[in-house]
């Protein structure tokens, strides 16, 4: 065992002074034009917190299926504006040439984003083990996973992974982040033998008040779906309900589609959807265009099966939209405050019977339900200290540098 020196930095006047913090991020869902996505707002938003004290970069793949989006920044780094960014053609064993990156790259501290993620978690984590890369202090954020939906979607795989991890040793002197108590808990029961389990709140920027909403011309009751189209978000489940809901409705659809197969289920409960239900697949919407978009509906529903904070709903509660949402996020008693409704999974007639509700509210009580949403938006970035505890955090694992000595190999 070492401890690694302070890193410097030569001034033109040959002074030195210790250098901030590298801190490299490997974040699967980074890039362009796919700001939107959950995990990108977080990592955004504390870098714009912290970047006075760390310096950050951040390795991503490139884009959805392994597009050409991002062709301009393999094998090289670029700046995007808020950080350094690089990224990864992604094959079958994961993002090619992370191994020269890791190895090449000097840096200070480690993050990784999903703790199923294969493309970019896991085959680091095997290569630190290994000894293929530095063993540097790492931070493993598992982004909602460990709830009870999300960890049941490929519930054996996954179990498998556990085990293999654990026999491995794998997360030996990883910490795990989680952004609420109720994550932690839900890491401590799928994931009992993690060693160091740190809580800090995801940190979100609050934007203008939204601007009033006149009704619908022709009546309907405006209802968007904002997230991936994916198993977990529970596209599916949305679609069926709304077959069985009274009003006439409009269902708008935004987000990537990255799996076909799934995507194709979601179009054939769309086809038979009744008359008076419009579903519309939308595509993707960058960040800059998500308030704008959002403030023009009535209620926002994803019945989601985990999430470890849920960007999309606090996006839509800032704009002042209603939520229609699982009871498996960390955003409950809605109906209580009065911004929305977090019903159980089990009970798809409640949340049918909740959408002709909503579309029966008159104009004064739909008025209240948005005020109360961005007053809840409000409230919940007052209380937080999210910044503090993310700092925290960051140094928390900089001071335990328990890396093994390290030779290449």
């Amino acid at each position: 065992m070492k401890s690694r020196p302070t890193p410097t930095r030569i001034l033109d006047d040959d002074a030195t002074k210790p250098a901030k913090p590298i801190v490299l991020v490997l974040l699967g869902a980074y890039w362009p034009n796919h700001d939107a996505t959950g995990p990108n707002q977080s990592f955004r938003a504390y870098v714009t917190a912290l970047s006075d004290e760390f310096e950050f970069m951040v390795v991503g793949r490139d884009g959805p299926s392994g597009s050409d989006s991002a062709e301009d920044s393999r094998g090289r780094w670029t700046d995007d504006g808020l950080v350094k960014t690089r990224h990864c053609r992604i094959s079958r064993l994961g993002a090619e040439g992370l191994r020269d990156i890791l190895r090449a790259t000097p840096h200070d501290l480690m993050i990784l984003n999903g703790f199923f993620d294969r493309e970019f978690t896991i085959p680091a984590l095997a290569m630190r083990r290994l000894g293929l890369i530095p063993r540097l202090p790492t931070i493993l954020a598992p982004r909602g996973e460990f709830s009870a939906g999300a960890l049941g979607l490929k519930h054996v795989r996954k179990q498998g992974y556990l085990l293999a991890a654990r026999g491995l040793g794998l997360l030996d002197d990883v910490r795990l982040h989680a952004t609420s108590e109720q994550e932690a808990d839900e890491i401590r029961d799928g994931c009992p033998w993690a060693r160091d389990i740190v809580v800090a709140p995801n940190i979100r920027a609050l934007g203008p008040p939204p601007q009033a909403v006149a009704p619908a011309i022709d009546g309907r009751l405006r209802i968007v779906f904002l997230s991936r189209v994916d198993r977990k978000k529970n596209l599916d489940y949305a679609i069926k309900l709304l077959a069985n809901v009274r009003a006439p409705v409009t269902f708008d659809i935004f987000g990537p589609a990255n799996d076909p197969a799934y995507w194709a289920e979601c179009e054939q409960l769309i086809s038979r959807l009744p008359a008076h239900v419009e579903a519309h697949y939308r595509g993707l919407i960058p960040n800059a265009d998500v308030a704008a978009t959002l403030v023009g509906y009535d209620l926002f529903l994803l019945p989601t099966r985990g999430e470890n904070f849920g960007h999309a709903i606090f996006d839509a509660l800032e704009v002042g939209l209603p939520v229609l949402i699982s009871d498996q996020t960390p955003w409950r008693e809605l109906e209580r405050i009065g911004a929305g409704w977090s019903l159980p999974l089990a009970d798809p007639d409640r949340f049918a019977a909740t959408i002709d509700r909503m579309a029966a509210l008159a104009p004064t009580e739909r008025i209240a339900l948005r005020r109360a949403a961005r007053a809840l938006a409000e409230s919940s970035l007052q209380e937080s200290d999210a910044v503090a505890r993310m700092r925290v955090m960051l140094n928390g694992a900089l001071r335990c540098s328990n890396e093994i000595a390290w030779t290449p190999r």
